[in-house]
C-alpha cells in the first residue's frame, strides 16, 4: 500500500497528527533554544555579553517561536528581531524571518531575507543544491508568483531543476504555476516527469486527472484516477472525481461501481450513499436506491447539518414507492418532508394521487382530501411566496372541477405575483368555468398588455369571439397571430377550425379539427367540432360517429341533441 508523504491526503486521519506536529514544534524551538545558548555561551566566554543578555535572547527566539506557530506573524517578527546580530546573521534564521514576512504578506521584506538566507548557505554538495537551498529557492519563487511575477518564478524552479532535475516541491509548484497560466501542455509535461521518476506520488495523478478532464479527453482522466486509486485506495477526491466523470460521460452504472468501491473503505460516508442513492433512482433500480437512501437517513438522522439531504431523501423513496403504484408507503414517506425543497412537490403528489383515488371512484372522501391539504398548505407562511403552490394547486382543484376554491387560490397567488401571465390564464379559465365569461375575458386582455405575444390568451380571445358568433374577423386574426407563436398546436387549429365553422367554411374546418385530432388523439371538444361539421356537410354517418364518440368521454347536452336529432332523421 501507498505510503503517504507530507502534502497528500486520504479519508484518514492518524490520531497522533496532533501531537506529531506539537513534538515538531518543540524540537524546532529546543534547537533554537540550544542554538541560541551556544552562540550567547561563547559571546560570555569571550566576555562580550553577560547572562543577563543571554537570558533575555533565549527568551526572545522562545517567544518568537511561540507567537509563530500560533500564527500571531507580526508579534512573532517583533521578537526574532530583538535577537542579536550574530543570530541574524545565521541562514536558517533569516529563512525563517522570511517566512514570517511572507506569512504576513510583506513580499519584499521576505525576499530580501531569504536573499540573505541563500547568500549565507554553505554550498556542500557540488553541480546540486542542498535540501536548504532548495527550501530557500522554493520560498523565493513563492514570492515572485505572489507579487504577480510568474515568469520570475518559473525562471527560479527551473534553475533549481538544472541541478536537481527530479525534486518532487519543484515539479509541482511549476506545474501548478503553468496551470495556473492555462498552459495546460507544459504543466502535463513536468506531471509526466514526476510520475515517471516518482511513480508512487499521487498528486501528479491527481493534477493530469483534472487537466485531461478540462481538456475533454475523458478516457486520460479516467486512466489517471484509476492509477491513484490502485497507488492509495484512501484518496477520498479520486473516487468522487472518478464517480463525476462517469456521471458526466453517462456512465451511471460506473459511477455506482465506484462509490460501491470506495464505501468499501469508508462504509459510513454520506456522501457516497446519498449520491449513489440518486444514481440507483435515475437508472429506475427504485429497490436498491430507497435501500440506499434508508441507509443515508440512518446515518445522518442525527446531524442538523444534512436536514436538506434528508428532506431529499424522503421524497425520493416516497416517490419511488409511488412509481411503483404502492401508494400508501410513497405517501408514508412524503409525509415525512419538513418544509424545504421538494416540500411542495411532495404535497402535489399527494393530491395528484387524491385525484386520481376521486376521478376512479368518485369517492368524496378523496376531494375533501384534495382541498383539505390546499387549504392546509395556504396557512403556511412558508409557502406564502411559492409560486409552484398557487399554480398547481389551482389546476388540481379544477381538476375535481371546484372552480370556485381555484379561483380563491389564483385571486391569492396573484397578490403576490400581480403580473404572472400562468396565474391569469388559469383564473380566466376559472372564470370560464363558472360562466362569468366577460370577467375571463378580462383576465385573458390583462394577459395581453403584459404580453401581446401570449398565444394562449390570444386563442382564448379568438375562440370566445367565434363561440359568441361575434367578430369573426378579428376572431381569425387573432387566431392566426397565435398560431404563428405556437406553430401546430392542435387546439389552436382547432379555434380556427371553429371559427371557420362558424364562417361556414365547412371543408376548411374539416381539415383543421381533423388534423387536430390526430395530434390530440381523443378530445371530446374536437370530436364535438368535427362532427357538428360532418352534419353541416350532410354526412350524417360519420356526424354520429364522431358525436358519440365525443359523448363517451364527456357528457354534453348540445352532442346529445345533435345525436338525438341524427337518429330521428335515420329513422
Amino acid at each position: 500500500m501507498h505510503k503517504r508523504k507530507k502534502g497528500e491526503y486520504g479519508i484518514f486521519h492518524s490520531p497522533q497528527e496532533k501531537p506529531v506536529k506539537v513534538f515538531k514544534i518543540l524540537s524546532i524551538l529546543i534547537f533554537f533554544l540550544i542554538f541560541s545558548a551556544v552562540l550567547h555561551g561563547k559571546a560570555y566566554s569571550a566576555g562580550a555579553r553577560n547572562n543577563r543578555l543571554k537570558t533575555a535572547s533565549v527568551f526572545n527566539v522562545s517567544a518568537g517561536f511561540i507567537h509563530y506557530y500560533n500564527g500571531d506573524y507580526p508579534d512573532a517578527v517583533r521578537y526574532f528581531k530583538k535577537e542579536s546580530p550574530d543570530l541574524l546573521k545565521n541562514s536558517y534564521f533569516n529563512y525563517v524571518l522570511a517566512v514570517l514576512y511572507f506569512k504576513n504578506g510583506e513580499y519584499q521584506k521576505s525576499l530580501k531575507r531569504i536573499n540573505l538566507a541563500l547568500s549565507l548557505t554553505p554550498q556542500n554538495i557540488k553541480n546540486r543544491f542542498t535540501k536548504n537551498e532548495i527550501k530557500y529557492l522554493i520560498l523565493k519563487a513563492k514570492i515572485k508568483a505572489n507579487q504577480g511575477k510568474l515568469k520570475q518564478s518559473a525562471a527560479i524552479l527551473k534553475h533549481i531543476l538544472q541541478k536537481n532535475p527530479y525534486n518532487l516541491k519543484t515539479l509541482l509548484f511549476l506545474s501548478n504555476l503553468y496551470i495556473y497560466e492555462k498552459d495546460l501542455n507544459t504543466a502535463v509535461f513536468y506531471l509526466n516527469i514526476i510520475k515517471l521518476n516518482i511513480p508512487d506520488n499521487i498528486n501528479a495523478y491527481y493534477l493530469l486527472s483534472k487537466i485531461y478532464a478540462v481538456q475533454n479527453k475523458n478516457k486520460k482522466a479516467e486512466r489517471e484516477l484509476i492509477s491513484l486509486i490502485n497507488i492509495d485506495p484512501y484518496f477520498k477526491k479520486a473516487y468522487f472525481r472518478l464517480a463525476a466523470l462517469y456521471i458526466l460521460t453517462g456512465k451511471e452504472k460506473n459511477a455506482i461501481n465506484v462509490f460501491n468501491k470506495y464505501l468499501k473503505i469508508d462504509p459510513y460516508s454520506k456522501t457516497a450513499i446519498y449520491q449513489s442513492a440518486v444514481l440507483e433512482y435515475a437508472l429506475k433500480n427504485y429497490r436498491a436506491s430507497r435501500k440506499r437512501f434508508l441507509n443515508f437517513i440512518a446515518i445522518a438522522k442525527n446531524s442538523k447539518d444534512n436536514y436538506r439531504l434528508i428532506n431529499n431523501a424522503y421524497f425520493f423513496t416516497g416517490i419511488s414507492y409511488i412509481l411503483q403504484k404502492n401508494y400508501k408507503k410513497g405517501l408514508a414517506y412524503l409525509n415525512k418532508l419538513k418544509p424545504g425543497r421538494h416540500y411542495t412537490d411532495a404535497k402535489l403528489q399527494e393530491i395528484e394521487i387524491y385525484i386520481i383515488g376521486y376521478k376512479k371512484t368518485g369517492n368524496i372522501k378523496y376531494r375533501k382530501s384534495v382541498e383539505s391539504i390546499i387549504s392546509g398548505m395556504l396557512s403556511d407562511k412558508k409557502l406564502d411566496k411559492n409560486l409552484k403552490f398557487y399554480y398547481f394547486s389551482a389546476i388540481a382543484l379544477a381538476e375535481i372541477k371546484d372552480y370556485r376554491m381555484s379561483k380563491y387560490i389564483l385571486k391569492e397567488g396573484l397578490l403576490k405575483f400581480p403580473n404572472n401571465t400562468a396565474l391569469l390564464y388559469e383564473l380566466g379559465s376559472a372564470y370560464h368555468a363558472l360562466k362569468k365569461d366577460g370577467k375571463a375575458y378580462a383576465a385573458m386582455k390583462k394577459i395581453l398588455k403584459i404580453n401581446p405575444y401570449d398565444a394562449d390568451a390570444l386563442n382564448y380571445i379568438g375562440y370566445y369571439f367565434a363561440l359568441k358568433n361575434k367578430n369573426l374577423k378579428k376572431a381569425e386574426i387573432m387566431i392566426k397571430e397565435a398560431l404563428s407563436y405556437d406553430k401546430g398546436s392542435p387546439f389552436i387549429l382547432d379555434s380556427l377550425g371553429f371559427v371557420y365553422y362558424r364562417e361556414k367554411k365547412y371543408a376548411k374546418a374539416l381539415t383543421l379539427f381533423k388534423t387536430a385530432l390526430k395530434k390530440l388523439g381523443k378530445s371530446a371538444t374536437v370530436l364535438k367540432h368535427t362532427g357538428m361539421d360532418y352534419f353541416m356537410l350532410k354526412k350524417y354517418k360519420k356526424a354520429l360517429e364522431y358525436l358519440e364518440k365525443s359523448y363517451k368521454i364527456k357528457k354534453n347536452e348540445e352532442v346529445k341533441k345533435y345525436i338525438v336529432l341524427i337518429k330521428k332523421m335515420k329513422s
